[in-house]
């Protein structure tokens, strides 16, 4: 590759529409790029259901259950994480992008009445918000809690989960919610 010499950028450039160190606004802008489930982090705040946006979650390992998710440091939700030490991962649906949208508002109120579903209505006992429509939802122990940067790492030991019949997921990417499709899912057992 060549390189012009007083600048040092490449010849090339022009093939790039970012090229960057790592500042904080270039790796937000390429992120954005990366498509994914939306989930909802639900705590209880006051007693109450609360519930807050989360693109920056991720399993861990099978055994035991565990998964990962990233919250700011400055939120409600962090302090309720760390006070309580439970939370759980709600995985959206397409039907929930008005929920998805709320929980996302910065200083807004948050909490989640009419959207968890009443204990008398699961299957199993939960002691974190399950909300009504999402595609799969964890009730976690955080086992670990580490800062990094302006987030909290939170590593969650998964007590439960709850899948309702298949639901088409709610998908972000490029700054807007894409459509998706619908899948089967394998029977158990069944290998690829």
């Amino acid at each position: 590759m060549r390189h012009h010499l007083e600048t040092g950028v490449s010849t090339h450039a022009a093939l790039w529409e970012l090229a960057s160190g790592p500042r904080p606004d270039a790796f937000r802008a390429v992120m954005r790029r990366v498509v994914g489930g939306v989930a909802v982090v639900g705590t209880l705040r006051e007693e109450r259901p609360w519930g807050m946006t989360v693109s920056a979650y991720t399993p861990v390992c099978m055994e035991p259950p565990t998964l990962l998710v990233c919250i700011n440091a400055k939120t409600v939700t962090a302090a309720d994480i760390e006070r309580d030490r439970k939370f759980s991962l709600n995985l959206l649906s397409e039907a929930q992008a008005g929920l998805c949208q709320r929980c996302a508002q910065p200083g807004a109120s948050k909490y989640l009445d009419s959207d968890v579903l009443p204990a008398d209505e699961l299957p199993v006992p939960s002691f974190t918000p399950v909300l009504r429509e999402a595609i799969a939802t964890f009730d976690c122990d955080a086992s670990e809690i580490r800062r990094i940067g302006t987030h909290v790492v939170v590593i969650g030991a998964i007590r439960t989960i709850l899948a309702p019949t298949s639901l088409r997921p709610l998908l972000y990417g490029q700054g807007r919610y894409l459509k998706t499709v619908a899948f089967d899912l394998a029977p158990a057992g069944a290998s690829a």
